[in-house]
């Protein structure tokens, strides 16, 4: 199996493209195409993620800095060392705020190319403004201008100087984990709000029975209903502080039924994340298999309803580094297309250079095309994740989509030639 591949010639972006990529490690003008988005994440990926290391490690040393305060004298010695960290944070953030604010209207991915210089100065302002007052964008200015009230205070308690906590929400760029949190939240917004509610009624319900019951039993600790809803919110929260607590039966039969409440109204915010973290990480990889096959040259003429085939009967697999994905003389088992890593095609006698497939790369088609035993060995030269599609499944979408098996044999015929 002769494997020609040809380096494609490098992207060329603008400063403000690049910058916007250095900071959010995407590009949106470019996602929408596979082969351009790895092309850039090899040109400027180091960047991006180099970047990122420096913000993370920036946002953390913030937080350290301002909740160790003067401790940091007596751990290091250097009376000034808490504003001279400051200061360079201060540098920091103020040159990733003015660059994200810069970068902003490379965030439009819909402008028009044809667009006049009008219709391009309002999208810039358009998108600037939009950066500027959304969450993010006021988190940034706020930890700015926090910073630099606690480089010039001379009261070190004042509330502002705290300000710069809200700078750990920064971290949700670079954490994949609290964006799916959040999205997680945002989905199931309306039942979550409707359990919290129900909850909210509980509280206020078995508090004002609570209180009804206690009053006279004890007068100090169930002075009014704001009182008794301190002891509802602690009761079925099930956190039990134990500093109110029902003497009489009846309320200690309320305090009961409250904690037994509690326990079954927090199931259900649990089970409802739980479950639409589950949905969330399945449809993000059911959208990055799409947005991989989708782009792959060998797909582009083949129409959604036979990429989302392909899609369904997709199965994952992870790979190590050095794992033989298959040997030479193996029968044809699967077609493979790399998703993310790298593999070595070996071929005897081995070539002058070797035969290295990348992410957006098929391999394994001859065998299953030609019913043939493998006439190469493919390595793993990288952690690598695979994307496998059966040879039965392969044969049964190949006689359902006649373009998917010609394009297969095209492929495996170039390849040959």
């Amino acid at each position: 199996m002769n494997i020609s591949i040809s380096q494609p010639p490098p992207i060329r972006l603008t400063p403000r493209q690049i910058t916007y990529y250095a900071l959010n490690n995407t590009l949106p003008a470019y996602d929408s195409n596979y082969s351009f988005a790895v092309r850039i994440a090899n040109q400027y990926g180091k960047l991006s993620k180099l970047i990122a290391r420096i913000l993370t490690v920036a946002i953390l040393s913030m937080a350290i800095v301002r909740i160790l305060e003067s401790q940091l004298w007596e751990l290091t010695g250097i009376p000034s060392l808490e504003k001279i960290l400051l200061i360079i944070l201060l540098s920091i953030f103020t040159i990733e705020y003015l660059g994200r604010l810069w970068s902003a209207p490379e965030s439009c991915s819909d402008l028009a190319e044809e667009s006049d210089d009008v219709r391009e100065h309002e999208t810039d302002h358009h998108y600037r403004f939009h950066y500027v007052i959304s969450l993010l964008g006021i988190i940034d200015l706020l930890v700015i201008l926090s910073i630099l009230y606690n480089i010039t205070s001379v009261d070190p308690n004042s509330w502002p100087n705290y300000v710069v906590v809200l700078g750990l929400f920064k971290l949700s760029r670079y954490i994949p984990g609290i964006e799916i949190v959040g999205a997680v939240v945002k989905k199931e917004r309306q039942i979550l709000t409707a359990s919290l509610l129900c909850l909210g009624l509980l509280v206020v319900i078995l508090s004002t029975a609570l209180y009804l019951a206690e009053r006279n039993a004890q007068p100090e600790a169930f002075k009014n209903i704001p009182t008794a809803l301190w002891w509802g919110i602690v009761t079925m929260t099930t956190t039990g502080y134990g500093d109110i607590i029902p003497v009489t039966s009846i309320g200690r039969i309320l305090g009961g039924v409250a904690m037994l409440g509690g326990i079954a109204m927090l199931a259900i915010p649990a089970g409802i994340l739980a479950s639409g973290f589950a949905e969330e990480l399945r449809y993000r990889e059911q959208i990055y298999n799409w947005e991989i096959i989708s782009n792959l040259e060998l797909f582009h003429d083949l129409d959604s309803s036979c990429i989302a085939d392909i899609t369904r009967h997709l199965r994952s697999i992870v790979l190590p580094k050095n794992t033989i994905v298959f040997k030479k003389n193996s029968s044809p088992n699967a077609i493979y297309f790399i998703a993310d890593g790298a593999v070595e095609v070996q071929i005897y006698p081995r070539p002058p250079s070797p035969i290295i497939l990348r992410k957006g790369d098929v391999f394994g088609e001859a065998g299953l095309l030609e019913n043939r035993k493998r006439n190469a060995s493919v390595k793993t030269i990288s952690a690598t994740r695979l994307m496998a599609l059966d040879i039965h499944d392969f044969h049964r979408l190949a006689n359902d989509h006649a373009s998917l098996k010609s394009k297969i044999e095209s492929i495996n015929l170039s390849r040959k030639t």
